[in-house]
């Protein structure tokens, strides 16, 4: 069982933390309900549309300050600090074993406040130009979103989270100022802390230091794009290729339900004691490379089967064959008990890595939703919910992202 004591802060701010007792590393993460998919939002009345790669932008802004380099700050301290934005989630957390108070003292004064120049955007769409550049020549980066690409024909979730050259390009001293007073508030906030701490001392730390804009902006819900799948193939200078196989989710039931429902759906299909692996790698067509991603957002989602080799197009073919299969002749009452299960020892035995811990809470905070209640919802997985949800797997939902060597 995982032991989460949360609470509500009048700033706003939503607080969770793990008591790790002896646990000689702690480690503290703010959290923004805010990502790569949030360029269209309305606030006071007025609808706003920014660039591809504004979230990302703004967390890179964030470690800067007129008077201190907060990593530089850090550092000092002993502590190791970092940032991360995807789709739904803008983050920064730092650990370490020593100056747990003086780190979260300066985690909260780093998001508390915003300094821009045209000077330093200038100079950081540089930096991020290049990191662009360095994603595009990631096979495996562009294989993903290729298959959003596929699965989806308008969602921003086929935008990579950086954004493009062109679209940083358009970034503005206002705009970064826009999303920062828009989402960077208490309400968007979670505080997530795991370590040998007193939840009380922290819970009132928060609230006395941690200040935040009041309010949020309202997110455009996009809804599930129903237009007819893609299959995309790209060239890169790799050994063999590398692909995606892409099934979207329909998205009108819960967050909840299609998580562990894809996740015991993924481990039927690619687990190591599955029939269809087994089938695989005896004739060849997989190897170790082969596994899964199961990606759950608010409205939109995807779960994908991935590896590297040139028979993707046979293994397409044997995992509708094999959902085929059981549409038409069911499936084992005690194997989804057992996958199931299996699935929640995996959430308890990841929770002792506190950032996996910190991390898992946070992408949950962003789609509405807790730990505990994914966890609690593996005992309501039986045979019908994963025969609803296992008929999403046809061709009319699937495509299929390749990356292969030059003139292969």
């Amino acid at each position: 069982m995982i032991n989460i004591i949360s609470k509500r802060l009048e700033n706003g701010v939503m607080c969770y933390v793990l008591p790790k007792k002896g646990y000689n590393e702690k480690l503290a993460m703010l959290a923004f309900n805010y990502g790569s998919r949030d360029v269209r939002f309305t606030k006071e009345g007025r609808e706003i549309t920014q660039p591809y790669g504004i979230a990302h932008f703004l967390e890179h802004k964030m470690f800067e300050d007129e008077s201190i380099n907060f990593f530089d700050s850090f550092t000092r301290l002993g502590i190791d600090t970092n940032a991360y934005t995807n789709f739904t989630t803008t983050a920064y957390y730092f650990r370490g074993c020593e100056n747990f108070d003086r780190g979260l003292t300066l985690l909260f004064k780093m998001v508390g406040s915003l300094y821009l120049t045209e000077e330093n955007i200038k100079k950081e769409k540089g930096i991020i130009e290049q990191e662009i550049k360095m994603y595009d020549d990631d096979p495996y980066w562009e294989v993903y979103f290729n298959t959003l690409k596929g699965l989806y024909g308008k969602d921003p979730c086929r935008e990579s989270v950086a954004g493009s050259v062109e679209s940083v390009e358009e970034i503005t001293k206002d705009m970064l100022e826009e999303s920062y007073g828009s989402f960077y508030t208490g309400e968007n906030c979670a505080l997530i802390v795991a370590g040998d701490v007193e939840s009380k001392a922290v819970f009132e730390k928060a609230e006395k230091e941690l200040k935040l804009n009041k309010g949020k902006a309202e997110k455009v819900i996009y809804g599930e794009e129903k237009g007819k799948t893609e299959n995309i193939t790209a060239e890169k200078p790799v050994d063999k290729p590398v692909y995606n196989i892409g099934f979207r989710q329909d998205t009108n039931s819960s967050v909840e339900e299609r998580t562990c429902a894809g996740n015991v759906i993924m481990n039927i299909l690619t687990a190591k004691s599955s029939e269809l692996r087994e089938q695989l790698v005896k004739k060849k067509l997989a190897d170790s490379t082969f596994g899964f991603e199961n990606v759950v957002g608010n409205d939109f989602g995807a779960s994908i089967i991935k590896g590297e080799g040139l028979h993707y197009k046979q293994i397409a073919e044997k995992i509708t064959d094999e959902i085929s299969k059981y549409t038409a002749y069911g499936i084992s009452s005690e194997y989804i008990r057992r996958l199931a299960d299996m699935e929640k020892a995996k959430m308890v035995f990841e929770a002792q890595d506190i950032y996996s811990f910190a991390s898992t809470v946070a992408d949950c905070f962003c789609k509405n939703t807790e730990i505990l209640d994914i966890y609690n919802y593996y005992d309501k997985i039986d045979v019908d919910t994963i025969l609803k949800h296992i008929a999403e797997f046809n061709e009319d939902n699937m495509a299929i992202s390749v990356i292969r060597g030059k003139g292969a």
